[in-house]
């Protein structure tokens, strides 16, 4: 065990892959067709992290966006079905690293993710990880997607561990506030200063490879 903890809950988007460049592009695409210009700033700040259904939502409510739902979604998957033709979704940097240090030390991981389960299951299998995970909590698993807790209650309870058992790696104040709300140590992942700022964790990292640093201190 490192200290007390038994299992590693894992964000992916932002976290354990590399992908949140790759959805922007496809967002920022879809959205110039209605004359929206979607900036880097207010991709990162408000809208990574959430599911597509919350980011429509609030671009709707905050931004004034009018759009029918299911015809802007189909735009956005028509640009990630292009965008997958031209490059592939790799793991964040430390990603590998991490994860085999903390398998040789039998500690358990799990993913937790507001990305539906065909597209997570997609994702970490192309990256040859999947069977490192003995949970998957995603999208389609719950009613009550991140910001609120229900995932990562879930998940500690398809673990059967306690939530004292458990820490946990989110890049966004939506996945850090569902993972504080359950009452879990939460981490933060982020380069980024202004959402570094803005996370509320028990600590913050960089990177991957400076978690793996702090755990081989423990």
């Amino acid at each position: 065990m490192l200290k007390n903890w038994k299992a590693v809950l894992f964000d992916m988007d932002g976290t354990l892959i590399d992908s949140e460049w790759f959805y922007y592009k496809a967002w920022r695409t879809a959205l110039k067709q209605y004359g929206f210009a979607l900036g880097s700033e207010l991709w990162l700040n408000e809208l990574a992290g959430k599911t597509d259904g919350q980011a429509f939502d609030f671009l709707r409510s905050s931004h004034a966006f009018e759009a029918d739902r299911e015809v802007f979604f189909e735009k956005v998957r028509a640009c990630i079905a292009q965008q997958h033709e031209e490059e592939s979704i790799p793991l964040m940097p430390g990603a590998t690293d991490l994860i085999h240090f903390l398998h040789e030390r039998k500690i358990v991981m799990a993913v937790v993710t507001s990305s539906k389960r065909e597209v997570a299951i997609y994702h970490l299998e192309r990256n040859g990880i999947r069977h490192f995970f003995s949970v998957l909590v995603t999208r389609t698993d719950v009613q009550h997607p991140k910001p609120d807790p229900e995932p990562y209650f879930r998940c500690v309870e398809e673990l059967d561990l306690m939530s004292d058992d458990c820490f946990v790696l989110e890049d966004s104040l939506t996945g850090a506030t569902a993972a504080k709300s359950a009452g879990l140590t939460c981490f933060g992942v982020q380069s980024h200063e202004a959402i570094r700022q803005a996370l509320s964790v028990d600590r913050i990292f960089d990177n991957l490879h400076e978690v793996r640093e702090f755990l081989e201190k423990l």
